[in-house]
């Protein structure tokens, strides 16, 4: 297929940090609407059940015209307020979930808030948009058991080391929090550890959550993938704890001298995926980890697409870039539409910039 310039528009929400992108609807809620197409971004900086907002396509315009950007306020019962910094968000089964970064901010510590995944179903999203009300979001915080989860999975992994800043402030910091002040995720997080940064999210055809890193990566300078096993059971059973399998590498995409992570996951069906690859963190933010790692500054932002194999081990696998996005480096989300159009959110500063790289 040929690619043609990226369309621009910018829409405006509040907060203005969007990330991520999946799609949603089927044909009788769209043609409801008018829309031809609609897709769910999160809010990192608002709590969970604040930070939904659809992003919608008149039906028959022009892609780089008549989009429009669509709050959805949801309900969280006894959870309201007690998360933060979604990061990623996923589609399937009538479902739209979303995903906390399990991180920190940027000098750290880790933080219990970000520590969480989360589902709304879409027709309560529909019926809210037609009904008003709030659609009902459960939320499933997890006090550090899915960092643990991805540590245990990652113990065989040679990764990028943890440099001393980021051991004191996340690691060493986040485990003097838990028994200083008797927590019961205390000891959850061991000195072992490496902090997680979770950016990128999607299903495997076997329903299994693949989720995408932007830290840690490979010593290599790799991208690496981690497939949550038992995201249903989390919602299901109130003592279930994450489980962690497979482990994958993207090993033609970053390197030692610029080291690359995932910062966005869509699927084309099965287990074909479209992935946003970028930088370990942003530049000029004294962030912890580039104070640590300066090169993880280095890698630019491409849109890049691989398959998983039914491989039992994980392992290494390659990608094609599909798009390289030059000077524009702050790729949040992406999202491919039945035409095959490649849908990206930027995280720019006062809107939501949404780009369209078109395919004749």
């Amino acid at each position: 297929m040929h690619r043609t310039d990226l369309h621009r528009t910018d829409l405006h929400l509040e907060p203005n940090e969007a990330s991520d992108l999946c799609r949603v609807f089927g044909p009788g809620v769209l043609d409801r609407h008018g829309w031809d197409r609609a897709f769910v971004t999160v809010l990192d900086e608002a709590a969970a059940e604040d930070a939904l907002a659809l992003l919608v396509h008149t039906a028959g315009a022009p892609l780089d015209e008549d989009w429009a950007a669509l709050r959805v306020l949801a309900d969280a019962g006894p959870n309201a307020g007690r998360t933060e910094d979604a990061e990623a968000c996923a589609s399937r089964d009538g479902y739209v979930y979303l995903v906390g970064s399990q991180f920190g901010k940027k000098a750290g510590p880790l933080a219990a808030k970000r520590s969480w995944i989360a589902r709304v179903s879409e027709r309560a999203i529909a019926d809210a948009l037609e009904q008003g009300g709030r659609p009902t979001l459960e939320i499933v915080r997890l006090r550090y058991g899915l960092h643990r989860a991805i540590n245990d999975a990652l113990a065989d992994v040679k990764l990028l080391p943890l440099g001393p800043l980021g051991r004191q402030v996340y690691v060493d910091a986040t485990i003097a929090i838990g028994e200083q002040k008797a927590k019961r995720w205390s000891g959850t997080v061991l000195p072992t550890d490496h902090p997680v940064n979770i950016e990128a999210a999607e299903f495997r055809a076997d329903g299994r959550l693949l989720l995408g890193l932007r830290y840690p990566v490979t010593a290599d300078g790799h991208p690496v993938l981690v497939e949550l096993d038992n995201v249903e059971e989390l919602f299901d059973d109130p003592n279930a704890v994450p489980r962690c399998g497979r482990v994958w590498v993207l090993g033609d995409v970053g390197s030692v001298e610029a080291p690359a992570g995932l910062r966005a996951l869509d699927t084309r069906g099965g287990d074909r995926f479209d992935a946003i690859i970028g930088d370990l963190d942003a530049s000029g933010k004294s962030a912890t980890v580039l104070a640590d790692h300066p090169e993880g500054a280095r890698a630019d932002s491409e849109h890049i697409r691989f398959e998983l194999p039914a491989d039992p081990a994980g392992g290494v696998v390659s990608a094609e870039v599909v798009h390289h996005f030059g000077d524009i480096r702050r790729i949040e989300g992406i999202a491919v539409d039945h035409e095959g159009h490649a849908h990206y959110v930027i995280d720019e500063e006062g809107h939501v910039a949404l780009r369209t790289l078109v395919f004749d």
